[in-house]
C-alpha cells in the first residue's frame, strides 16, 4: 500500500486544526487505499495550536516541526518535505482554504 505524506503549515491556526486532521483522516479511513502520514510544520505559532496537534497525536500519524523562528511559507513546507517518507507528497495550508478532500483527486492526477 502507497503511503503519501501530506504537509501542512501553520501559524496560529488554533481554530481550524481538529476539523483539518478529522477531515483529512476521514478521507484515509472511507478510502482505506492508501497509508498516511500527516507532517505539521509550525512557523512560530503563538496560540495553543501545537498543543492542540500533540492531543492530536495520540490517536494519528502527526508528526509536528517546530521553526525555530518565523521563516514564511516556502520554508515551511520544504522542512515539511525533507521530513516526509511519502511514496508521495501533497502540501496544503492549515487554513482550510483548500478543502483536504481534494487529495485523493490530487494524487489520481499526479500518477496520470
Amino acid at each position: 500500500m502507497k503511503l503519501i505524506s501530506i504537509v501542512f503549515s501553520f501559524k496560529n491556526e488554533e481554530k481550524s486544526l481538529r476539523e483539518l486532521v478529522n477531515r483529512t483522516v476521514k478521507i484515509f479511513t472511507e478510502t482505506n487505499n492508501y497509508n498516511y502520514e500527516l507532517i505539521f510544520v509550525n512557523d512560530n505559532s503563538a496560540d495553543n495550536s501545537e498543543k492542540i496537534l500533540i492531543s492530536l497525536q495520540e490517536n494519528y500519524p502527526i508528526t509536528i516541526i517546530n521553526m525555530s523562528r518565523t521563516f514564511g511559507g516556502a520554508p515551511c513546507f520544504m522542512a515539511g518535505f525533507k521530513q516526509a517518507k511519502g511514496d508521495a507528497i501533497v502540501y496544503m495550508d492549515s487554513d482550510l482554504q483548500d478543502p483536504p478532500e481534494a487529495i485523493p483527486e490530487l494524487y489520481n492526477k499526479a500518477l496520470e
